[in-house]
């Protein structure tokens, strides 16, 4: 398969919309929302991907022993998304990329899991997308149902706050100046105070 950027450039975005929700959104650990959004704006503005954000229902693969994750609600066996169970990630033309994997981790241990999984990239082919969840049989496989109205909806509410675009130019600023190495990334607001991020230190070791 084709990926639309290296596991280098990957972790890049993924430490930059990390550090940058922590610092200045949501704080610490992740928002599957926060990072793939801005991870979209990152991809089409400084990489030249055209790349979308959807949200969904989301189920991950993530051990030989079984160990899933999974972003959805359950009613009478079937399974949906809505606003308060759902994932969000990232549609390219040929790929779907998630830049809340490298935290699946926490979300596994938040789930009762033991096991201490890698920080891996998701970047996938959309054609490898299982056709169920319970078709998923090895370490990786994935289903991915979007929704498109709530991903309207959610996208809508999110932009209605002002400081949205301010966080979008931010994380494409720190972007611009770090394609060679990632070094903190100084703010000065209106009344000259200075808020200084510094990227987190998780290392992206593999992929999915």
């Amino acid at each position: 398969m084709k990926f639309d950027i290296t596991l280098k450039q990957y972790e890049l975005i993924y430490k930059i919309v990390a550090s940058v929700g922590r610092e200045l959104a949501h704080g610490a650990g992740k928002s599957c929302q926060f990072y793939n959004v801005y991870g979209a704006f990152i991809l089409e503005n400084i990489f030249k991907v055209k790349a979308r954000p959807v949200m969904g229902a989301a189920f991950i693969r993530l051990t030989d022993g079984g160990d899933t994750l999974s972003f959805a609600g359950k009613e009478e066996g079937d399974f949906y998304s809505s606003p308060d169970a759902f994932h969000c990630w990232v549609e390219t033309e040929n790929n779907i990329i998630d830049f809340t994997a490298p935290e699946y981790r926490e979300a596994l241990a938040q789930a009762g899991s033991v096991n201490q999984i890698k920080r891996n990239m998701l970047q996938k082919d959309k054609f490898s997308c299982s056709q169920s969840p319970h078709d998923m049989v090895n370490v990786g496989d994935f289903y991915f149902e979007s929704n498109p109205a709530l991903t309207a909806d959610l996208l809508r509410k999110m932009f209605e706050k002002p400081a949205a675009q301010d966080l979008a130019k931010i994380c494409l600023e720190w972007c611009k100046r770090s394609k060679k190495k990632l070094a903190k990334f100084e703010i000065i607001n209106d009344l000259g105070e200075r808020t200084t991020i510094y990227p987190i230190k998780h290392s992206v070791v593999g992929a999915w």
